[in-house]
């Protein structure tokens, strides 16, 4: 269960759900409507059950799903965000073993197993598959590889090459990079530094003669659209174009994806695309949110980047990312590359 949380948080979670059918558990996930689809395609989930994003638990809810919960006579419930409600709502379903947080006086003691979260507790060096895969280590199971991957469908691979085969990018004949300007947050213009991603989209269109493809939710068209105002060369606007599948097949036809830290960043690291990951806020952890399982560079400014107190929902201008020079990311860009054409000829 993962009722809270982002996209990233979702699909990493995939080496918990390996773990649980490696043990031969029938595994089923409930998530929100609009982070499920991370693990939409992931071959051993047996059944995706969905809550609604927005609206919390009313009393009404909780009885309904407890009761959804226990006809279907679950062995083990694993709360991977835990909450008061659904730490309630888990109890009433009678689930035998229930593996949630601890540290939370009000409704920890409903678990029967309780996991100490790393990353409450002053952690910032873990890796969030690993901060995870400590639940199913309270059931005495074990991932010893685990593996990120967003296997692709062919309608999403059809739907990428229409998108990507007939646009013309003019004279710019450099590699086919993603480009992610945004950070999954409901940012416009007045909050949002548009004219620094322009200088960057810029940098990599004249240094590496980059074919770029804009990408981005369809919160983020809008800006999306300012930054292209501001680019000289041709580039291609896919932003509010694609569903979850689409992007990520868009993300596996690129070379290099460019991208803040946010879901589609993790994306594009499960289809196997090599990440350049801005990590530009103090409470942007790399080591915890790294691209996972492909090769990556991390982009960061010196700390403290953001002024005392600054918190990422709260923020009005994400200065921090000013601190970013455009060279640096291009220069992480052609490092990557240079890696692949290294590997691709036998010398890395």
């Amino acid at each position: 269960m993962h009722t809270g949380g982002g996209i990233g948080d979702v699909l990493l979670s995939a080496p918990v759900i390996d773990c649980l059918s490696d043990a031969n558990f029938q595994v089923d996930l409930l998530a929100r409507s609009g982070t499920a689809m991370a693990l939409a395609t992931h071959p051993k989930i047996h059944e995706r059950l969905t809550i609604d994003d927005k609206d919390p638990l009313t009393l009404a809810d909780m009885r309904r799903w407890a009761a959804l919960l226990k006809v279907r006579n679950y062995e083990v419930a694993l709360l991977l965000w835990s909450t008061s409600r659904w730490a309630w709502t888990l109890a009433w379903s009678g689930i035998p073993v229930r593996v949630g947080q601890d540290s939370r006086l009000l409704y920890s003691w409903l678990f029967t197993d309780r996991v100490r979260v790393r990353s409450e507790h002053g952690d910032v060096d873990s890796h969030w598959t690993q901060i995870l895969l400590d639940y199913p280590r309270k059931l005495g199971l074990e991932n010893s590889s685990p593996k990120v991957v967003f296997p692709l469908t062919s309608v999403a691979k059809a739907k990428a090459e229409e998108l990507i085969s007939g646009f013309d990018f003019g004279d710019l004949d450099g590699p086919l990079l993603g480009f992610h300007c945004g950070k999954g947050l409901p940012l416009g213009p007045e909050r949002w530094p548009i004219q620094h991603f322009q200088k960057i989209a810029t940098d990599l269109q004249t240094n590496l003669r980059a074919r770029l493809i804009l990408t981005g939710g369809p919160q983020e068209v809008e800006i999306v659209r300012l930054l292209g105002r501001g680019l000289d060369k041709p580039f291609l606007d896919l932003a509010g174009r694609t569903n979850l599948p689409e992007l990520a097949a868009i993300a596996e036809r690129c070379l290099v994806f460019v991208c803040p830290d946010s879901g589609p960043m993790h994306l594009a690291a499960a289809v196997g695309t090599p990440v350049v990951g801005i990590f530009a806020l103090d409470e942007d952890y790399p080591k915890r949110w790294a691209p996972f399982g492909v090769p990556h560079m991390i982009v960061r400014p010196t700390r403290p980047a953001c002024p005392p107190g600054c918190k990422k929902p709260t923020c009005q201008s994400f200065s921090c990312y000013l601190k970013v020079t455009p060279d640096e990311v291009t220069l992480a860009v052609r490092e990557l590359l240079d890696r692949n054409t290294a590997n691709r000829h036998g010398t890395g």
